[in-house]
C-alpha cells in the first residue's frame, strides 16, 4: 500500500499541478464563465482519455513504444506550455476576468486549453501506466492485496487533487507578477528535466547533435530525480503562503469592508494551512515514505540441513516454531537451490522453493508473522504455501520421517535453472 501511495503522488503531482496552473490562468468575462468551463472540461477529458487509452495499449499490446511516445508527444507538450508562458507574460497585469475581453485574453485562454490537452496526455500517460502495479501478476482486483494497493494509489491521488485545488484558489488571490513567476518556475522544474532527457534521446538517434554538456546534465537528472519531485511538492504551497502574506490591510471605507476583509483573511488562512500540510505530507512521502517503500529486506540466513543419500533432511524440531526457515541444497553443478519451510499446524508444514513462477528467485521474508515476497511485497496466506497459484512459492514435496523432514534430491536438482539467473 505504501509503495503505491508514494507512486501515485509521484505520478499525480506533475499532472495535477500542471492542470491547476492552467486552470488558474484562463481569462474570461463573467458572462463567458460557463462557456469556458465547458471548453475546459472538454479539453481535460480529451487529454486524460487519450492518456488512458495510450497507457492501456502500452500495457496490453506492442502498438505503443514509450520512447516513441515521448519523442512525438513531448515536443508538442513543451511547445504548448512555452506558448502558454508567453501568453501569461504578454497578458501582464490585466484582469483575467475583465468584462471586455481583448485578443490577449483570448490568446491566453486558447493556449491554456491547448496546454491542458497536451499536458493531460503527456503527464497523464505516466499516471495511468503506473496503475498496472495495483494488481500483482496472477491476482485479481478483488484480492485483499490488490484492494490495499488500490486504496494506497487512490489516497495519494485524492490528496494531490485536494492540494491542486488549493493551488487554484490561492493563485487567484496572488498578485499577477508573483503568480506568473511561480508559474514559470513550476513549469521549468517540470519541463526542463524531461526536455533534456528527450534531447539526449534524439541525440542517440542522431537526429540532433551530441553534446557532452547535455550528457552531463542527463547524468545529474538521473541521479537527482527526487530533487525535481521535491521541488514540485514545495512549490505547490507557495501561492497559499503568498496569498496570506499579500492580503488587503486597509484602509476600509465602512464596516462591511472590514467584515469582508476578515472573511477573506480566514479563507486565506485555511488555504495556506491546506497548502502547507499538503506540501509537508508530499515531502514526507517522497523522502521517508519512498525510502521505506523501496526498502528491500535481507533474506534470513541459511539454516543447517543434511544430505543423506537421495534425501535432504532438516530437523523437525527446528521448523516447528511457526516461523519461516530457509535451507539450501548445493546441486551437482554447484547451483544453490534454496527452499523454505514453515509450520502450518501441528501435523502439516508449508514447503516450497524460495522462488515463485512470477517473481523468480527473489525469495521470501517474514515480517510480524507474515510471509512476504521480497520482489512484489505480496503477503502470502501461510495455509496456501505448498500449493500452486499466485505468488506462492513453487511447491516442494516433503516426507516426515521420525524427527526429520525429508526432501528429494532429485526434485531439488530439477529446479536448478530457477536459481541460475
Amino acid at each position: 500500500m505504501l509503495k503505491l501511495f508514494v507512486l501515485s503522488i509521484q505520478s499525480a503531482l506533475p499532472l495535477c499541478l500542471a492542470l491547476a496552473i492552467l486552470l488558474a490562468s484562463r481569462a474570461y468575462s463573467p458572462k463567458e464563465r460557463r462557456i469556458v468551463a465547458r471548453w475546459t472540461g472538454a479539453a481535460s477529458a480529451i487529454g486524460l482519455i487519450l492518456a488512458g487509452l495510450i497507457a492501456y495499449l502500452r500495457l496490453n499490446s506492442k502498438l505503443i513504444d514509450v520512447p516513441t511516445f515521448n519523442a512525438y508527444v513531448g515536443p508538442v507538450t513543451f511547445l504548448a506550455i512555452a506558448l502558454f508562458l508567453v501568453a501569461v507574460w504578454i497578458f501582464g497585469g490585466r484582469d483575467l476576468h475583465d468584462i471586455d475581453q481583448g485578443w490577449r485574453h483570448r490568446f491566453l485562454t486558447v493556449t491554456a486549453l491547448a496546454a491542458i490537452v497536451a499536458a493531460g496526455v503527456f503527464y497523464g500517460f505516466t499516471y495511468f501506466f503506473n496503475t498496472s502495479g495495483i494488481v500483482p501478476m496472477g491476482s485479481s482486483i478483488l484480492d485483499s492485496e490488490s484492494l490495499l494497493r488500490l486504496a494506497g494509489y487512490s489516497l495519494g491521488t485524492i490528496l494531490v487533487i485536494v492540494a491542486a485545488w488549493g493551488y487554484v484558489v490561492s493563485a487567484a488571490r496572488v498578485p499577477w507578477y508573483i503568480r506568473t513567476a511561480v508559474t514559470t518556475i513550476v513549469f521549468a522544474a517540470m519541463v526542463m528535466p524531461r526536455a533534456i532527457l528527450l534531447y539526449q534521446q534524439f541525440a542517440t538517434r542522431q537526429i540532433l547533435p551530441r553534446s557532452s554538456t547535455i550528457f552531463s546534465w542527463v547524468l545529474w537528472i538521473q541521479r537527482n530525480e527526487a530533487a525535481t519531485q521535491l521541488t514540485l511538492a514545495i512549490l505547490i504551497a507557495v501561492p497559499g503562503i503568498i496569498a496570506l502574506w499579500t492580503h488587503s490591510r486597509g484602509p476600509f471605507a465602512n464596516p462591511a469592508e472590514v467584515r469582508a476583509r476578515k472573511a477573506d483573511q480566514i479563507s486565506r488562512r485555511k488555504f495556506v494551512s491546506l497548502s502547507v500540510v499538503g506540501s509537508a505530507l508530499f515531502v514526507g512521502a517522497l523522502t521517508v515514505g519512498k525510502a521505506r517503500a523501496d526498502y528491500v529486506p535481507e533474506l534470513s540466513a541459511i539454516e543447517p540441513s543434511t544430505v543423506d543419500g537421495d534425501w535432504v533432511t532438516v530437523s523437525r524440531e527446528l521448523v516447528s516454531d511457526g516461523h519461516l526457515h530457509r535451507f539450501a541444497y548445493t546441486a551437482e553443478d554447484s547451483t544453490e537451490v534454496r527452499f523454505i519451510v514453515i509450520q502450518k499446524n501441528e501435523s502439516a508444514f508449508g514447503t516450497g522453493l524460495d522462488a515463485c513462477e512470477i517473481c523468480g528467485n527473489s525469495g521470501y521474508y517474514e515480517d510480524k508473522g507474515k510471509v512476504i515476497c521480497r520482489e512484489c511485497d505480496v503477503m502470502m496466506n501461510i495455509q496456501t504455501i505448498g500449493f500452486v497459484g499466485g505468488c506462492n512459492p513453487i511447491p516442494l514435496d516433503y516426507e516426515i520421517a521420525g524427527d526429520t523432514l525429508r526432501f528429494s534430491v532429485e526434485e531439488l536438482e530439477s529446479h536448478t535453472s530457477i536459481f541460475k539467473s
